[in-house]
């Protein structure tokens, strides 16, 4: 299941990545808001793949899908929440659009 999302990275003195991924994919952790009480002890990796580039404020739609085809889809509800982390460093946050 894909669902397009508005993913929008922080800058590095936030932070962030250097960076934004180039894509065209891109795949990490995500905490998501929902069930943020389980994160890190239950935690989903999410594949990107960038639809457009990014925008002058560190924003672009992603098509988002779990990486484990077997995992929670119920997570990717329109107007979900979730972090993307690599380690601990949290390096964006997005929400669901449609899906």
């Amino acid at each position: 299941m894909k669902v397009k999302a508005r993913v929008c990275w922080l800058r590095k003195e936030e932070g962030g990545r250097e960076y934004p991924p180039p894509g065209p994919k891109f795949s990490t952790v995500a905490r998501f808001e929902d069930e943020k009480d389980k994160y890190p002890i239950e935690a989903w990796s999410l594949i990107l793949e960038f639809a457009d580039p990014i925008d002058e404020t560190n924003c672009h739609i992603a098509e988002v899908r779990l990486l484990n085809p077997q995992g929670p889809t119920r997570l990717l509800h329109p107007r979900s929440i979730f972090e993307l982390y690599e380690g601990s460093r949290l390096v964006a946050r997005g929400e669901v659009l449609e899906s």
